[in-house]
């Protein structure tokens, strides 16, 4: 595949695996046998169809309404993206330990520690046997694509991992409800009129209470709109 897009003047990206240009009109991505095209207008984007069906049987499917869990949807010529199916997927993967629905990620003032965790055999026996990284990283693969709300209490709980205790997998629990009561949330591309990227930090100097370890955390804007 590498050489026929070369061959097709096609130039891939070094620093973004799978990503190619064509000069300057077109954007593809590739991905398994799936491939995305992005161009200005229709023009261009017909120019490399073209150019593919030369080397590769096409199935045209039409403009992208879902890529890699992440679905796009237009409104009214406004372009959004979000995971409601796969939120609710995870919600019914883990609708057997009844999570409670919540209206915000983490309760204001909770404060969670290692002191939380298990201290005797029963207890990490007990522990292991909830799928508490599983669900984490399912949650982590949403935070790190349309639901940047969540990502501080994502990383708050990876720090108790190693060894989770019931009070950090009930936030888990609970931070599950919330993306179940907002999983029609979304990200709105539209406001999106240039490629300018802006980025703002913030840290919390000694922070931890287990080992006064500062906290950072930064949000990356493409012109209006966070996207990490």
């Amino acid at each position: 595949m590498d050489n026929v897009l070369k061959e097709l003047d096609f130039l891939k990206l070094e620093w973004c695996n799978c990503v190619y240009m064509y000069k300057n009109k077109l954007i593809l991505l590739l991905y398994a046998d799936d491939i995305i095209l992005f161009a200005k207008n229709r023009k261009d984007l017909e120019l490399g169809i073209d150019l593919l069906k030369r080397h590769f049987e096409l199935k045209v499917l039409g403009k992208t309404k879902k890529l890699l869990g992440i679905e796009f949807m237009e409104v009214e010529g406004k372009l959004f993206i979000h995971q409601n199916s796969y939120i609710n997927k995870v919600c019914n993967l883990y609708s057997k330990f009844k999570f409670p629905i919540s209206s915000l990620p983490i309760p204001k003032g909770q404060v969670l520690s290692k002191l939380d965790s298990p201290c005797t055999k029963q207890e990490v026996e007990e522990m292991s046997n909830l799928p508490y990284r599983n669900l984490l990283g399912s949650l982590d693969f949403i935070a790190g694509r349309t639901r940047q709300d969540i990502i501080y209490v994502v990383n708050l709980l990876s720090q108790f991992q190693s060894n989770p205790g019931i009070k950090h997998w009930q936030s888990l629990l609970k931070l599950l409800g919330y993306l179940q009561s907002t999983r029609n949330y979304k990200l709105d591309l539209s406001k999106v009129t240039n490629l300018n990227l802006k980025c703002y930090s913030d840290s919390d100097f000694a922070a931890n209470r287990d080992d006064r370890v500062s906290i950072g955390g930064y949000i990356l804007f493409l012109d209006e709109t966070p996207i990490s």
